[in-house]
């Protein structure tokens, strides 16, 4: 029992629930035997210190976090919910984990100093107590800040200026941890006042670079776009600096504007609704770089108005992803022949949020949904569901499973190849048929019957009715028997 308990990777399995919950929130799916396989086997595949057992210690799960972010091959995005999720455990621990946290930064180090003690108990008469804590203490607060020891060093000149930062990673020591931006970090004790204190690392070169070119122009499809951002606000923590340095390389300058405008519009007021107050909205969304010691990220003051910006940023980014209302568009989305019924509705549902007001996951706006989701979807399944009772009170997904069940009926290709070839046969057939006239050659025309032949066994002497070889019915069987009339003899009397 205390073996089950003494392992990070355990108490995360004990309390699934609450980490499966964790991932919902973060609107990650969490799978149990999936974390199980990436902390026990692929994790310490990627050479950066990760026990078999797991770890809470933040530095090294970053590394991981480093490594499954990575562009291309060398990355593993199937892994990006899972190592999220233990961050956010880290960083956020629930009052389950808060009790082995503290122990579970030793619990690290503990396969290595295990056998420094012994020397320390022969060196206690010399050392006093107060040297030996000293002695003691610094290892475990020591070992995690190995792998950033590096960054912190060139952080304070890029703080100001982010975008001066690519020289200055081209050195080499920090290329590996470049690959996934981080911007904030909690490093060292925190301040007085008991706020954590944060390391600033800018955006790389890499990463703007990748994000602009594997994603659409926010013109022709925003879904990706405002996706990425969406992950990289809650992940990253943008500074003001770093919001600019995203719009500036994401978007075109028509874009650009937009986004700002409209999330100026919805810059909230004192009461939590939109305010038309010019100084509240430019106190909160500032197009010029607002004062440092204002929006200083070390302080809880400038980590609210940086948290207030960056949600009006999203909010403004969606209001330009919506374009003016045109319904043309949305009723051009028909399903295709081969199209399942769950990528045309996703189609369909893209439509109405990019070409009309409405959200159509709304109650209120299910019923314009539905009915667009049955008169253009394909005949077949048309057909099905116009045939249900209460169509408009049906709800969107029960269509779905209908429809599902109708295009997975379909025949297919092959089989409806084969039909229409047999057909066609027949058609041919008929067509040679009718040419050469007469009926159909299957069997030779019958020879007529003699007088006296029997039409039943083809023997003469007898007819058909008569025949011996014939099935006489029993009289009990309730058939028809002809009536025998008894012959009358008439005489003519002479006179």
């Amino acid at each position: 029992m205390g073996q089950t308990q003494s392992t990070p990777l355990s108490l995360l399995l004990t309390n699934f629930g609450d980490v499966k919950s964790r991932g919902h929130y973060l609107s990650l799916d969490i799978r149990k035997r999936k974390l199980i396989t990436f902390c026990r086997s692929e994790w310490p595949t990627l050479g950066v210190g990760w026990p078999t057992e797991g770890t809470f210690c933040l530095p090294i799960v970053l590394k991981i976090k480093s490594r499954v972010f990575l562009p291309g091959k060398e990355g593993h995005p199937d892994q990006i919910p899972y190592i999220l999720v233990w961050q956010d455990l880290v960083e956020n621990p629930p009052p389950w984990m808060a009790p082995f946290l503290s122990a579970g930064t030793y619990k690290i180090l503990t396969a290595r100093p295990t056998k420094p003690p012994k020397p320390q108990t022969s060196t206690a008469p010399i050392l006093s107590d107060s040297q030996d804590l000293l002695l003691i203490e610094p290892p475990p607060y020591q070992h995690p800040p190995l792998a950033p020891q590096p960054v912190p060093l060139p952080a304070p000149d890029p703080a100001p200026l982010p975008l001066e930062e690519p020289p200055v990673r081209d050195p080499g020591f920090r290329h590996p941890d470049s690959t996934t931006a981080l911007p904030l970090r909690e490093i060292g004790p925190p301040h007085e006042t008991g706020n954590p204190r944060l390391q600033y690392w800018p955006f790389s070169t890499s990463d703007l670079y990748n994000w602009k070119t594997q994603n659409a122009r926010f013109s022709d499809n925003p879904k990706d776009l405002i996706a990425l951002l969406d992950s990289v606000m809650f992940t990253h923590q943008p500074t003001w600096d770093d919001c600019q340095q995203l719009l500036r390389i994401l978007f075109t300058t028509e874009e650009r504007e937009r986004i700002q405008l409209e999330a100026r519009k919805l810059v909230p007021g004192d009461d939590g609704q939109s305010t038309a107050n010019p100084d509240l909205i430019n106190a909160a969304f500032p197009l010029t770089r607002p004062p440092q010691d204002d929006w200083d990220y070390n302080t809880g003051e400038g980590r609210g108005r940086l948290l207030i910006y960056r949600q009006t940023l999203m909010a403004g980014l969606r209001a330009a992803a919506r374009k003016p209302t045109n319904l043309a568009k949305v009723y051009s989305i028909v399903q295709g022949k081969t199209e399942s019924p769950s990528s045309y509705l996703e189609r369909l549902m893209e439509a109405f949020r990019q070409y009309t007001p409405m959200d159509p996951e709304a109650p209120e706006n299910q019923a314009a949904v539905v009915m667009s989701f049955v008169n253009q979807a394909a005949p077949d399944i048309k057909k099905k569901l116009q045939k249900l009772e209460d169509l408009e009170g049906k709800q969107i997904q029960d269509l779905l499973r209908i429809a599902q069940r109708v295009f997975n009926n379909r025949d297919a290709p092959e089989d409806k190849q084969l039909k229409a070839t047999e057909k066609m046969t027949k058609v041919l057939a008929a067509i040679v048929q009718k040419d050469q006239g007469g009926p159909p050659a299957t069997r030779p025309p019958r020879r007529p019957l003699d007088r006296d032949q029997c039409a039943y066994c083809k023997e003469k002497g007898h007819w058909a009715r008569e025949c011996p070889k014939k099935r006489q019915p029993r009289p009990n069987q309730g058939q028809w028997q002809p009536k025998v009339t008894t012959p009358v003899l008439f005489t003519h009397d002479a006179e």
